[in-house]
């Protein structure tokens, strides 16, 4: 697999500063100012948070060493906490992201059982190119954190929102990709249960990579459902999770054709109204047809995403390898 990670330069900008070399200066007590190249002491500033330099006003980042990692750029987050880029001398050469557990969500003790879990689970994943998995979690330094390789590239979402649409011939790698990705979790005994495009990366080199498994869980839990509580995104849900019914792997199957749908028209299969009525009238015993909703794509994608999102587990796909013998007959 190739690199994850690509830098460029343009202008006369000034490069940024090289990690390794930032660290040296935070354990000596100080920081530069990336614009006016003054130091600072680091008692002045908070940690993880953007604070203005003292003689020129200039927001910069506060980095922090968690453990073994060096914690020196925000890179996105969600409800649970953030996610930051990070060097470890563990892995040299190598740009890892850290996700470090929210505060507020300190208090509540299943969102620290969920992020550590979510990282034991992923860890048994991390053979595939196709996955993001965990490479460390645990509590250091006052903060819960997890560890996986930062994965440079556009997600899903964001790659459909700038598109409008995706053409056939990039969607059509992209759901082997994520296949694969499937295939890999399933064959370890557990099922992903929450694709979705912000749940998938297409890295620099072309390859979409699966991520976050708060969701995951083994394959005879998923079979044998007791949740009370029912966890996803709507718009890409399987109906029989709604019902609390068992989930397999058409369930994914399901799950990963509405996100092909998403990414060939530019919008959800179904909108909030749709989802509201189907879920009133128990989705499972319905018999509904989307074909006419199968535009901009050739007759054979059309013919089998309406198979992978029939209501009815049984009239899907049964395997990821059926989806992907498919897919490589439309590709010729």
């Amino acid at each position: 697999m190739c690199s994850a990670h690509h830098s460029s330069s343009a202008g006369k900008a000034l490069p940024p500063p090289n990690p390794y070399e930032l660290a040296k200066a935070w354990e000596k007590g100080s920081l530069r100012c990336p614009k006016c190249r003054k130091s600072s002491s680091l008692e002045t500033f908070k940690c993880l948070q953007l604070n203005d330099c003292p003689h020129c006003s200039t927001p910069f980042f506060m980095p922090q060493r968690i453990r073994d990692y060096f914690l020196y750029e925000p890179a996105g987050g969600g409800g649970m906490g953030s996610v930051y880029k990070a060097v470890s001398v563990k892995y040299p050469d190598r740009v890892l992201a850290v996700k470090v557990l929210a505060r507020k969500e300190r208090m509540n003790p299943p969102n620290i059982h969920a992020i550590l879990n979510e990282a034991l689970v992923s860890y048994a994943f991390k053979d595939s190119q196709f996955v993001a998995a965990c490479l460390d979690s645990g509590f250091a330094d006052d903060e819960y954190f997890t560890v996986m390789d930062f994965i440079d590239g556009e997600r899903l979402d964001k790659r459909i929102e700038r598109l409008g649409m995706m053409p056939e011939t990039e969607v059509i790698p992209m759901a082997m990709h994520l296949l694969a990705a499937e295939q890999h979790i399933f064959r370890r005994g557990y099922l992903f249960r929450d694709i979705k495009p912000e749940n998938v990366i297409i890295n620099s080199c072309g390859y979409a990579v699966l991520l976050d498994f708060g969701l995951c869980i083994p394959l005879d839990a998923a079979r044998n459902p007791t949740d009370e509580f029912i966890s996803g995104s709507p718009y890409y849900m399987p109906p029989e999770r709604l019902l609390g019914h068992p989930e397999d792997a058409y369930s994914d199957i399901y799950s990963l054709g509405m996100v092909m749908y998403h990414a060939l028209t530019g919008h959800t299969l179904y909108d909030a109204t749709e989802l509201e009525s189907l879920a009133k009238k128990h989705v499972a015993k319905m018999k509904v047809s989307n074909l006419a909703k199968m535009t901009n794509m050739s007759s054979g994608m059309a013919e089998l995403l309406d198979r992978m999102i029939q209501q009815s587990p049984e009239e899907r796909p049964q395997t990821f390898q059926e989806v992907l013998d498919a897919l490589k007959a439309i590709a010729g």
